[in-house]
């Protein structure tokens, strides 16, 4: 149990340790401390627009999320089967991958205006590619194998592909899902903190206008907690449930 959890807590405590000999040498203005920043983390989560702002940026997150995942999922799926379809939209994909977040940041603006419709927009376009690719690779890659073993039994091309194929490409998914929470929730925050709707990007853009550091780190530590929880209760366990088949054959 210890070896198990002794390198990280050495990681957390290495990364505290660099960040209190940085305040000290810059300064409180420059870089708080972690002291000053778990407590205004404290206030933040301690106000109803601390919980709120937190609530509205997960929010459009799991929702562009869902819908990134359903779209680029389905073509991913499609494209992994059909090689004409993949070679269709392997240029479109490139494309949207290469494209800056901040450059659909300021084309959302002006399509939409400053508004909820437009962050989750910029979110679903930015995490879409990645899990369509994600998706792609998944399917290519899977061990063909065991299908062609499931069917010399007799099994149909649907219930092999449910219960062998289907398996495989959802348990290679969670870096890839990982990722793209990650990357989504930081383009909620930039497009909130441009366009100033309510969120954690909006709260440090009044941090911002305060020249108030210990909020604008705050919001910051608030993000990484909320990632860091959903990946371990969410991200992790599904990945772990969906890779017994793995263990169970070895």
């Amino acid at each position: 149990m210890a070896l198990r959890f002794g390198p990280p807590a050495l990681g957390i405590a290495l990364f505290l340790a660099a960040w209190q000999a940085a305040h000290w040498h810059y300064g409180a203005f420059i870089l708080p401390s972690p002291l000053q920043t778990l407590r205004a983390l404290w206030a933040t989560l301690s106000s109803a627009s601390g919980w709120a702002a937190l609530g509205a940026t997960f929010g459009r997150v799991r929702l562009a999320l869902g819908l990134s995942g359903l779209v680029g999922g389905v073509l991913g799926l499609v494209a992994g089967y059909l090689w004409l379809i993949r070679a269709t939209l392997a240029p479109v994909a490139t494309i949207l991958l290469d494209m800056p977040a901040t450059a659909w940041v300021i084309l959302t603006m002006i399509w939409f205006g400053p508004s909820h419709r437009s962050i989750l927009f910029t979110i679903a376009i930015v995490i879409g590619p990645i899990l369509y690719i994600g998706r792609v690779d998944a399917a290519l890659t899977r061990d063909r194998r065991l299908e062609n073993m499931a069917a010399s039994f007799g099994a149909s091309r649907w219930a092999r592909f449910r219960t062998i194929a289907l398996r495989q490409i959802l348990s290679s998914l969670g870096p890839v899902f990982g990722i793209a929470l990650a990357l989504g929730f930081k383009v909620a925050i930039m497009a909130e903190l441009v366009t100033n709707v309510a969120g954690l990007g909006a709260q440090m853009a009044r941090a911002r206008a305060h020249m108030d550091i210990d909020l604008a780190l705050a919001n910051v530590a608030l993000a990484v907690a909320g990632l860091v929880i959903i990946e371990h209760l969410v991200i992790r366990p599904f990945q772990t449930r969906l890779g017994q088949w793995k263990r169970g054959a070895a």
